[in-house]
């Protein structure tokens, strides 16, 4: 085996990568950038692509691009054939009023929109294809970013920044701590079938109660969890976190959970086990509120929903429960890292 790929970054580098993700720029040229602060703040090559759900011969082109060209390899080279009628202004404003309007588009009315305020047509087809290049088809998710406090949140992403490089580094031991749910029923959504004919889903008599889940990510390491019928309470939360700092304290590392301000994770209950849990190594770092996509583990719980879990019915909270889990070890499986439940009123399990 050969010696590891790795960039090396001045200060100076690592804001002008870490700037592009605020800027208007292409989806590709963010990736690219984060694949090479990610490789320069020690991850692997095998570890980025699996982040990225990309081939490793693609991570390697990147840094190899970086290492030749600078920040000019992170565009795309101009092609040949013929010159389009629509120029990188239109698609602009596009993007422009996709990112600040409060509605969602689909491709014909984005058609519409850019034959009536910038006398450019295109078909809704054509208009995809180009489309691709930056913006994706995807489901709209309801946000809380306007009533993000910016200050708080820039100070709160450098302490993260850090914390993550110190993981990066063996210093410590970070883990994302969060907590979601599932129903029997859920919403279908797009699939094949035949021409002419609707696929129909037939719903159960009862919906159920809520599953809910709570887990610790720890990327490309491990991912610990436990399911419960109804809510999280505190109950079930402190007894995950007691396991943390009791592993915290018998390995002598320290370890940090990041996670939100939720009520159970700052509950009188809780706020009294603070002194003790850090006695034994293990700290809690809180984020800034309304900023649940600084936590990564949400990612996981979209691809659990949208990939696993998709499309399918189930008869009971039980053959849920079944297919959660076995959504979740897929996840492991397809992100480099080990799964372990944690079964309350008993012992852990694999």
């Amino acid at each position: 085996m050969g010696a590891r790929l790795r960039v090396f970054l001045t200060h100076e580098q690592d804001q002008t990568l870490l700037n592009l993700r605020k800027q208007n720029v292409p989806q590709k040229v963010k990736d690219r950038a984060e694949v090479i602060r990610l490789n320069a703040h020690g991850w692997y090559v095998e570890n980025i692509a699996a982040h990225f759900d990309w081939n490793e011969k693609t991570v390697r082109k990147v840094l190899n691009t970086w290492e030749k060209l600078g920040l000019k390899g992170l565009w795309e080279s101009p092609g040949r054939g013929g010159k389009p009628k629509w120029k990188e202004d239109d698609i602009a404003f596009l993007e422009e009023c996709l990112r600040i309007e409060p509605r969602t588009y689909n491709s014909p009315q984005l058609a519409l929109k850019l034959k009536t305020e910038r006398n450019v047509v295109l078909s809704p087809d054509r208009l995809r294809r180009v489309l691709k290049k930056g913006v994706d088809w995807k489901r709209a998710r309801k946000s809380h970013k306007g009533k993000q406090d910016p200050v708080a949140r820039a100070n709160k992403q450098a302490d993260l920044d850090m914390l993550e490089l110190a993981a990066a580094t063996g210093e410590i031991d970070l883990k994302y701590l969060d907590e979601s749910g599932f129903c029997v029923w859920s919403e279908p959504g797009y699939t094949y079938y035949f021409r002419g004919e609707q696929k129909r889903l037939e719903q159960t008599k009862r919906r159920g109660r809520r599953l809910s889940i709570i887990g610790f990510l720890q990327p490309f390491i491990s991912f610990v969890y436990g399911l419960v019928i109804g809510g999280v309470d505190r109950k079930s939360y402190i007894k995950m976190m007691e396991q943390e700092a009791t592993e915290a304290q018998e390995i002598g590392r320290t370890r940090v959970i990041v996670q939100d301000n939720g009520p159970i994770h700052r509950c009188q209950e809780v706020q009294q086990l603070w002194k003790k849990w850090e006695s034994q190594g293990l700290y809690i770092f809180f984020l800034p509120k309304y900023c649940s996509e600084m936590n990564p583990i949400e990612l996981e719980w979209q691809h659990i929903k949208k990939d696993e879990l998709s499309g399918q019915a189930f008869d009971d909270e039980l053959d849920l429960a079944y297919a959660v889990i076995n959504g979740v070890q897929a996840r492991g499986e397809k992100s480099n890292h080990s799964t372990r439940r944690v079964k309350f009123n008993s012992k852990p399990s694999d």
